[in-house]
Order: C-alpha cells, then sequence, then structure tokens
C-alpha cells in the first residue's frame, strides 16, 4: 500500500460519536483498542448490569421478530428489570408484524478511502413503501430531542441505509424521503421519538461525515495523539479519565444516564448479515 494512503478504517456510529465528544478518546479506544479502565469498580459493574440487559432485551426482540412464540418467550425471563422492558415492547411489536421486516443487519458502504458501517435493530417497510429504521434505547429517561438530533446515528443510519438498504427488502432505489429514523424508548412514557430524513439532510450528512473524516486523517498524518476535549462533562464516565488525568475516582452512573451504544469495534462479523454495496 501507498504509504501517502491512509489505512482503511471501519467507522460506526459509536466511533465517530467517540470522535466528536473527544479526539483522544477515539484515539485510545478506537485506533489503539487501549484498555484503562478507571480506578473504582463499582460504576462500571452498574455500566455492565445496564448493558448485559440492554443486550438481552435486544436479542428477545431478535426472537420476536424471527417468529418465536411470544408467550414462550415471556416464559423464560427471569430478570425483572428485562421482564419490564418486553413487557412494554410487546405491544408495539405486534403492531409492527404485519409489514415486511428485516433485524439484526449490518450494512457497511466503502466511503472515501473508509467504509461506514451500521448495526440496525430493525428496519420496516411500511404500507406506504417508506422505510422506518427503528433503534431500542433501553435507558430509563429518552434525551431531549435536540440531543437525539445532534447524534451522529441520527444521520449515519439512514445515510448508509439509503446507499445500501435496497437489497434487504429487494426494492427499486430507496429516496432519502421515503426514510424516517425512530428511537424507541421501552421504559420511558413517550417511547418514540421520530427524525424523518431528506434530501437536503443526506446532502448535509455527506458534508458533515466527509468533514469529520478529513479531521481524522489529518489527525493521523501529524503524528501527534489526538487532542482532549475541552469539555470535561464527556469525561464523568470515560473509562480513560485516569490515563488522561481527568480523574481518578468513577462517577456513580445514575439510572438517567444514556447508555446505549453500537459498538463494532470487537464485532466478530457473521458474513451472512453484512450486505455490502461497492461503488
Amino acid at each position: 500500500m501507498d504509504q501517502d494512503q491512509p489505512i482503511p478504517l471501519q467507522l460506526n456510529q459509536t466511533s465517530l460519536q467517540d470522535f466528536l465528544d473527544c479526539p483522544r478518546r477515539f484515539e485510545l479506544g478506537f485506533l489503539n483498542d487501549t484498555r484503562w479502565p478507571a480506578v473504582h469498580s463499582s460504576p462500571l459493574a452498574r455500566h455492565e448490569r445496564l448493558t448485559e440487559i440492554g443486550t438481552q432485551f435486544h436479542q428477545l426482540c431478535q426472537q420476536f421478530f424471527s417468529g418465536i412464540e411470544p408467550n414462550l418467550i415471556t416464559s423464560l425471563i427471569s430478570d425483572s428489570d428485562l421482564l419490564r422492558l418486553w413487557q412494554s415492547f410487546l405491544p408495539y411489536g405486534q403492531t409492527l408484524l404485519p409489514y415486511p421486516i428485516t433485524s439484526e443487519k449490518i450494512l457497511r458502504i466503502p466511503y472515501g478511502d473508509h467504509f461506514l458501517l451500521a448495526k440496525y435493530d430493525l428496519i420496516v417497510q411500511t404500507s406506504n413503501k417508506e422505510y422506518l429504521i427503528i433503534d431500542w434505547k433501553t435507558s430509563p429517561k429518552k434525551p431531549t430531542r435536540t440531543v437525539l438530533a445532534d447524534r451522529v446515528q441520527t444521520y449515519l443510519y439512514p445515510f448508509i441505509f439509503q446507499q445500501a438498504g435496497n437489497d434487504l427488502f429487494n426494492t427499486g432505489p430507496i429516496l432519502p424521503a421515503m426514510i424516517t429514523m425512530q428511537y424507541w424508548y421501552p421504559l420511558t412514557d413517550v417511547h418514540e421519538e421520530y427524525f424523518p430524513y431528506s434530501e437536503s439532510m443526506h446532502r448535509d450528512s455527506s458534508i458533515t461525515i466527509s468533514d469529520l473524516i478529513v479531521q481524522i486523517e489529518d489527525l493521523l498524518s501529524s503524528a501527534k495523539p489526538f487532542p482532549l476535549t475541552d469539555n470535561h462533562a464527556h469525561c464523568k464516565f470515560c473509562l480513560f479519565r485516569s490515563f488522561c488525568e481527568r480523574g481518578l475516582e468513577a462517577n456513580q452512573l445514575s439510572l438517567e444516564a444514556d447508555l446505549d451504544s453500537e459498538d463494532l469495534s470487537n464485532f466478530h462479523f457473521d458474513l451472512d448479515l453484512i450486505n455490502e454495496i461497492e461503488f
């Protein structure tokens, strides 16, 4: 490979969000795969518990949409927190069964010298041949619409799906205006938050993603450590805060913490699950 050519990166919403929040976190966690847990373990144990419940909930949803009888799934749930999530989800999940759906799919597209990836919880083709991308969020508190709108996932998922999603439904070209991103929080009073996509948003997304990649490439070519964020709020629950001398004692994770994220960095890809489009 030409030494001037950047090494292809496989970027997902978690890695790009990390870069936006703190370039140094992106470098340590994504590029260097650094293992440097913060000092106190009790918040990490809380994080692990919430992450485990979220993972199990996603597995239940996948089983449901694969055709397993809901009563059978319910009978096998012994954890009260997981059962609460499941019972909240079930009425909504049943309303989606009449439509063409695909669940737990990974799409990958080339983008410049790199790749963009997204792991989709559920995609529904609605009755008017439009597409609803649904992402299950198990946090007890839903962030504000403004916070959700600014997340990388909100524009990255529709962006990738518009280019690679047609194979999932054996359909023709998918226009941006045919796509809606929806977050669904089973533990909140108002479960859903919708973000319709559009042609102008698609153009803006392309510009934003390109700008992020240029910044990453510039920092890589400089051969200097990536800079730390100026916003210390992003350090509160970061595993690298002691490494960066941004605090030694771990903060307690509250029930309101939004811990849902997609981490594909150590994902063992099943090639049968990946739909890839090449240009």
